[in-house]
């Protein structure tokens, strides 16, 4: 989390979590890459813990997609539910960030999973976007957590696990309310 009263910086390349409290069924318990941060422009992200349990095969049946036919689809979110965006994440080590590459063909994907090194090649259904102003106004009331992205974190697959091992570094308090039932009632 930023200090409060600070100017936000440029949070491309860092995740954005839901905080525990964070009601929006469309962001409920998610876990976002910012692919792109603007004070003015606005922002663009990804969510990454929501699996269709799906394969690139799945979408694409009429191409020959080789090694990315096993490719996992995820929900990147609300807008744009019928596009679907192929995306490279790379690792860069010695810097300690990730780069990322959108809108990828199929042969530059094919092309990018034949290289090697530590870059990993997702699909995603939709994405999420803010208006100028709008995520900042969410920041300011405490709707995201933001946390920096890490080669573990993006080549978690499981849909739970990124969200709870955040909450969990975070401290007790936020791992408790991450795992607490939406209805404590039926507890």
């Amino acid at each position: 989390m930023r200090p409060s009263g600070s100017e936000p910086l440029n949070l491309t390349g860092q995740l954005l979590v839901a905080h525990p409290n964070l009601r929006d069924p469309n962001f409920r318990k998610a876990v976002l890459f910012l692919s792109a941060h603007d004070r003015e422009e606005g922002a663009h992200g990804l969510v990454l813990n929501r699996p269709t349990n799906k394969s690139l095969t799945d979408f694409l049946p009429d191409h020959e997609l080789d090694a990315l036919g096993q490719i996992p689809v995820y929900v990147g979110g609300p807008v744009g539910a019928h596009e679907l965006t192929i995306v490279s994440f790379d690792w860069i080590a010695g810097e300690a960030k990730i780069t990322f590459h959108s809108q990828l063909s199929l042969d530059q994907a094919q092309t990018l999973a034949g290289s090697g090194g530590s870059r990993l090649i997702r699909a995603f259904v939709g994405y999420a976007g803010w208006a100028g102003g709008q995520l900042e106004s969410e920041l300011q009331q405490s709707a995201w957590i933001v946390q920096p992205a890490t080669e573990a974190i993006l080549g978690d697959s499981s849909n739970n696990g990124i969200r709870l091992r955040l909450m969990k570094n975070l401290g007790p308090a936020f791992y408790l309310l991450a795992i607490a039932p939406d209805d404590p009632s039926l507890n």
